[in-house]
């Protein structure tokens, strides 16, 4: 099929092509990521103190922990047999998936900048967070579905 080393349409392609359904899981990582971290900004934020941790310095650990999982996920995981048909992932799929993990983690960022400098709401924030994160999931598990049933869709 056109594309194939882009995005994989199958079973045989996940891991190895530029982007699967695995990719949308490390966007929504990212998300994850970046709300949980985030906590060392907003609470101290909301209550007026100085915060632990800049946002910067919460992205900058967004991405640290998407490499750190990446390397756990190619040497304890692949050790262990937990990794997806027990390959290894491509060069180029490792790191689709670490950048895909910084998109969700930057798009949380703008989001978070946008709602402190205006409104303070640490309540509109999570709000997004987990809806965000509920809406990439649901995309996560029908791709998923789609791609181990070899769906014509994609």
């Amino acid at each position: 099929m056109l594309f194939n080393e882009w995005f994989a349409t199958t079973t045989d392609e996940v891991g190895i092509a530029l982007f699967d359904f695995y990719s949308i899981g490390h966007l929504c990582f990212g998300i994850g990521l970046f709300l949980f971290w985030s906590l060392f900004y907003t609470i101290p934020k909301k209550k007026g103190r100085i915060p632990i941790f800049s946002l910067l310095f919460v992205f900058i650990l967004t991405i640290v922990c998407a490499i750190i999982w990446e390397v756990i996920e190619h040497t304890l995981f692949l050790n262990l047999g937990w990794k997806f048909e027990n390959r290894p992932d491509s060069w180029q799929n490792m790191t689709t998936d670490i950048l895909l993990c910084g998109v969700g983690g930057l798009g949380t960022w703008l989001f978070a900048y946008l709602t402190f400098e205006k409104e303070k709401s640490a309540f509109a924030y999570y709000t997004f967070g987990i809806i965000g994160f509920g809406v990439w999931i649901s995309v996560f598990i029908i791709l998923r579905y789609l791609t181990f049933h070899n769906s014509p869709i994609i």
